[in-house]
């Protein structure tokens, strides 16, 4: 398993899984079914220390349940805008306060579900799962630009925006969609290349 893998060079972990699921936590394999939880927990601080203090990402494009969303009409609720950065500074001043010599075991992961619990998620047959073709899309257009939650929540409202407009069985026209994440991190994520430093040997 990957956890019990020498994970000290690298900067990050991303585990996706394309699949069918259900209510109960589980995801189906060729040869049987996982639990998501018991395959996180395998990557928590004290049993993957090499994985401590990175960010785990683990994408799950797969049903969560048979209930189908439907659509409502969206008005303006008079939110303002906030300052993602503003949030991150006080939050990064609070934790400087004190002394951090710790983390729990459980933090740094970030699991992003293409949708909620309970809920059916959508594939089209021509051009894909309506979740991952749009994960893509972002990460195309704004991986190294924009913060990784921030992404995600593009990629919800892009989802969000779908429905189905052809089907053969009259009950899954019009069906929405609204994918989710649970965040556990710690700081900020962005997605800059790594740029490589190696040296490669010249034969004489």
């Amino acid at each position: 398993m990957s956890s019990s893998v020498d994970h000290t060079n690298a900067d990050s972990f991303v585990c996706i899984f394309l699949t069918h699921g259900d209510d109960d936590g589980l995801l189906y394999a060729y040869d049987g079914s996982v639990n998501l939880q018991e395959l996180l927990d395998e990557f928590r601080g004290n049993k993957c220390r090499s994985l401590i203090g990175k960010p785990k990402i683990f994408i799950i494009q797969a049903c969560r349940g048979r209930e189908l969303e439907v659509g409502v009409c969206e008005t303006d609720g008079g939110i303002e805008d906030t300052d993602a950065k503003s949030a991150f500074g006080v939050a990064d001043a609070l934790a400087d306060a004190g002394t951090r010599t710790t983390l729990p075991a459980g933090a740094d992961f970030i699991v992003c579900y293409s949708v909620v619990g309970g809920y059916f998620s959508f594939r089209d047959t021509v051009s894909g799962s309506w979740y991952i073709q749009a994960l893509c899309q972002a990460l195309a257009s704004y991986a190294t630009n924009l913060e990784f939650t921030l992404l995600l929540t593009l990629v919800n409202r892009m989802v969000a925006e779908k429905c189905v407009k052809r089907s053969a069985d009259p009950r899954m026209l019009g069906r929405k969609q609204m994918p989710c994440f649970v965040s556990m991190l710690t700081k900020q994520l962005m997605l800059t290349p790594k740029r490589y430093t190696g040296r490669r040997d010249i034969k004489k």
